[in-house]
């Protein structure tokens, strides 16, 4: 699909292969249904947009880029889809020790033991560092997720403990874009009205 498209639903059947090119949108009324030999592959800054609360059936392929990063730089990461994929299997070349959750009451980022054995959870932020290959000047990474696509209300719990341990570390849990301006307007009430976006490269600007 190299235009946007609407539908009613979506289907993939049999071993279809189909590729909605970067820039485009899906937009389907109800459910996404991928048969167990067929494929649904979502480029980086394509959109998966569903306006119901339909459930999902079978898995697709999310690709998601990076800003361009250097070898040591870290990258901030939300799943789209919901599947088996652990964090290490997302980021193989990542030396283990470098994936990481926010502590709230130490107001600091944890490493997590052991990320071959901890999935993505739900709207979760994880800091992961660049895969030990990755070039030494800045470069493009590009990510796979693997999973069935998320879709419908999603709650994530937040953690409070006072006013100087209040950061949580979240992420878009879908496979689109969100708008942030209605994100804060939904949230008001649970949330305070600003939003940091992580961005770093080491050493640079």
């Amino acid at each position: 699909l190299n235009q946007d498209m609407n539908a009613c639903s979506f289907t993939v059947n049999n071993t279809a292969q189909v590729t909605v090119q970067s820039g485009n949108n899906l937009i389907v009324d109800n459910e996404v249904v991928i048969g167990v030999s067929a494929n649904l592959t979502m480029e980086n800054n394509a959109n998966l947009i569903q306006i119901s609360n339909a459930q999902n059936t079978g898995s697709i392929t999310q690709n998601r880029s990076t800003s361009p990063l250097m070898r040591l730089d870290y990258a901030m990461w939300s799943s789209p889809v919901t599947g088996s994929q652990s964090l290490f299997n997302f980021s193989p070349l990542t030396m283990t020790n470098r994936f990481y959750t926010y502590s709230t009451n130490a107001n600091i980022y944890t490493a997590i033991s052991n990320p071959s054995s901890v999935g993505f959870e739900e709207g979760k932020g994880y800091l992961i560092r660049m895969p030990d290959n990755h070039p030494t000047s800045p470069t493009i990474w590009t990510g796979t997720f693997n999973g069935v696509p998320k879709n419908g209300d999603i709650e994530v719990d937040l953690a409070y403990s006072s006013a100087t341990q209040k950061f949580n570390a979240i992420g878009n849990p879908y496979p689109s874009t969100i708008n942030a301006n209605q994100f804060l307007l939904d949230n008001q009430t649970q949330i305070e009205g600003t939003l940091y976006f992580w961005r770093k490269t080491n050493n640079a600007p």
